[in-house]
């Protein structure tokens, strides 16, 4: 019997992170993950964080963390929010504390509530953990690096397999510095077009701060395919 509630109480964080989660796609949350409302509320939002002064950091990097637990909050728009806020420096260094966080507090409720999975899942699938748990942090890096599996798939995955948590920052805070340095890149041009009352033009394109950004995630949406290209060559 207390074996049982045990057990259910280790499940209980993963299945309000669920619950959070479905709540947040019934009543519409992904209607304000989109640049377009990020644009309308730009100045309000910088002016906000200036209000709160030293503070707004903090409060920021609680708030990225406690949104990617929600499992379905991309992470790439808090960085975009980060640089916003924060211009692009301040902005990476929040964005990536604060994603970092988020992914630790993930892995630790999923491989709470799924502890025992991959030996329940059969063969394969504790080979595939296996395999995982030896070469863990360049397959974390490497998976962080290029987008093969959404954010939270990858924490998840972790925690089945067992990782170790520290194996697990580390590897996140290292793989997530060139895209989350692009997004915040976004943020901080986004704010910058915000306060002179622009938007994106055909002129705009051509500008360094603008098209570099834009190159860098063209090159990290290519990176699956050179990938999936090199492992069939292999």
């Amino acid at each position: 019997m207390r074996k049982s509630l045990t057990r259910a109480a280790a499940r209980l964080p993963l299945l309000l992170a669920v619950v959070a989660a479905v709540a947040f796609l019934a009543f519409g949350g992904t209607r304000y993950i989109s640049l377009a409302t990020l644009a309308e509320n730009a100045r309000w939002l910088r002016q906000t964080a200036d209000d709160w002064g030293m503070a707004a950091p903090l409060l920021f990097i609680a708030a990225n963390a406690a949104l990617l637990m929600l499992l379905v909050f991309p992470a790439w728009f808090c960085a975009i929010v980060g640089g916003l806020l924060f211009g692009r420096w301040l902005g990476l260094a929040c964005a990536l504390v604060g994603t970092t966080l988020g992914a630790s507090g993930v892995f630790l409720i999923a491989r709470a509530g799924l502890d025992g999975l991959a030996e329940r899942a059969g063969p394969r699938a504790a080979r595939i953990a296996e395999g995982f748990r030896n070469n863990a942090l360049s397959y974390l890096v490497f998976l962080r690096l290029v987008p093969l599996i959404p954010f939270t798939v990858v924490n998840v995955a972790a925690a089945v397999a067992r990782l170790k948590l520290r194996t697990l920052m580390f590897g996140t805070l290292i793989g997530i510095v060139p895209s989350a340095l692009i997004y915040a890149s976004l943020g901080d041009l986004l704010m910058d077009l915000a306060r002179r009352g622009q938007l994106p033009d055909s002129n705009l394109l051509y500008e360094p701060r603008f098209l570099l950004p834009l190159l860098g995630l063209a090159v990290l949406a290519l990176l699956p395919i050179a990938a999936e290209r090199w492992r069939r060559r292999r």
